[in-house]
């Protein structure tokens, strides 16, 4: 078994460290959401919580159900994928985005580094969201693709530089 090196996924909340701090003050520094209106914001809110995990915890394992997305209010995770008999620390910024979408078994381990509080978005929320709020979860969606193609572009650099480097 082979371990690379962990990373730590540092979201951009990490630093706030205000326990005080709802749901709708957060939501306008995450990438996803930052370009919503303030009513936006609370209305999102609804249908969100918050989990903790102390340190160590699985925040989920590769193959385990999907069906909520995750964004890191304090703390650090690792994620960690397995293939072909080596665990693998990898470095993207999986947060349950493709859950969210498909509703598919997740795509890898995620553990927590230190004391973890998360927002949480449950899919059948999501969809609730669509069916009440269509235009805000579209907003959402778009925030959610963004993002997801953010990490399919930097999958793709990392994958060509790999492969050049072995020609």
């Amino acid at each position: 078994l082979r371990i690379l090196q962990p990373h730590t996924m540092v979201n951009q909340l990490t630093q706030l460290t205000t326990r005080s701090i709802s749901i709708q003050d957060l939501l306008p520094k995450l990438e996803v959401f930052n370009f919503l209106e303030e009513d936006d914001y609370r209305t999102i809110e609804k249908y969100m919580f918050n989990h903790d995990y102390d340190e160590g915890s699985f925040v989920f394992k590769e193959s385990g159900h999907g069906g909520y997305m995750f964004f890191i209010a304090e703390g650090q995770v690792e994620i960690i994928k397995q293939f072909y008999n080596n665990k693998h620390t990898i470095d993207r910024s999986i947060r349950g985005e493709m859950s969210l979408i498909d509703g598919s078994p997740r795509s890898a381990y995620v553990r927590a580094k230190t004391k973890l509080k998360l927002i949480v978005l449950k899919r059948e929320d999501f969809k609730q969201l669509n069916e009440e709020h269509p235009a805000l979860a579209n907003k959402v969606l778009m925030g959610v693709c963004s993002l997801l193609s953010k990490n399919l572009r930097d999958t793709n650099n990392r994958f060509t530089e790999q492969l050049l480097s072995i020609c």
